[in-house]
């Protein structure tokens, strides 16, 4: 679920020392299938801080496989909290000696996403525009004149309104656009404008 290159970076953290052991290539390849992302690190309890010291707390980022849809996509998650003894595994080793506790780690992570549209303080920067079918631009209100920093004349000498969309709106807006003189259909668009400064 670890995006690839996140891999070795969720690994670091895992270890008390954000030093784990790495593999040479000849050790994976004698390893074979026995290589997981899961592989039990033993400690010796000597060589380990104590449990409520500071090197055993964690903040990192990392990027996960999203499963809510089928966007396929992995979404960014910020890991808080602090690697703790792991106590009653009652785990072995291959030769039937019992493995004393390991560090797990404990941690609320929380997505990291630009805020909704809604979220952003808007306010100040919403304003009106009237347009002919074509998108040109006829009339604007005071406070789009205020944010765009044209007069009513100047965006009527443009030509069309697409040449102040972002460029990486124009498909969404050109959508909408099309939606809208084939079916009626109105309602709130939201997209980037260029503008003059």
């Amino acid at each position: 679920l670890i995006h690839t290159e996140d891999q070795q970076e969720f690994r670091r953290n895992l270890h008390w020392a954000l030093n784990p052991p790495t593999m040479t290539e000849a050790e994976k390849t004698l390893a074979g299938d026995k290589v997981t992302s899961t592989a039990v690190i033993p400690y010796s309890p000597e060589q380990l801080p104590p449990e409520n010291t500071s090197f055993l707390e964690r903040n990192f980022v990392c990027r996960f496989r999203c499963l809510l849809d089928n966007s396929s996509g992995f979404l960014a998650l910020n890991f808080q909290g602090r690697l703790k003894f792991l106590h009653g595994q009652n785990k072995k080793a291959e030769d039937g000696t019992p493995i004393p506790p390991q560090l797990a780690l404990f941690a609320v992570a929380t997505p990291i996403q630009s805020p909704s549209i809604l979220e952003i303080r808007t306010k100040n920067m919403i304003f009106r525009t009237k347009h002919t079918l074509d998108f040109t631009p006829l009339a604007c209100d005071a406070k789009g004149k205020i944010v765009l920093g044209y007069t009513e004349a100047e965006l009527r000498a443009r030509g069309t309104g697409y040449q102040f969309i972002h460029a990486a709106d124009m498909l969404h807006c050109a959508e909408n656009h099309v939606r809208m003189i084939k079916t009626g259909e109105s309602g709130l668009t939201v997209f980037r404008l260029l503008a003059k400064e």
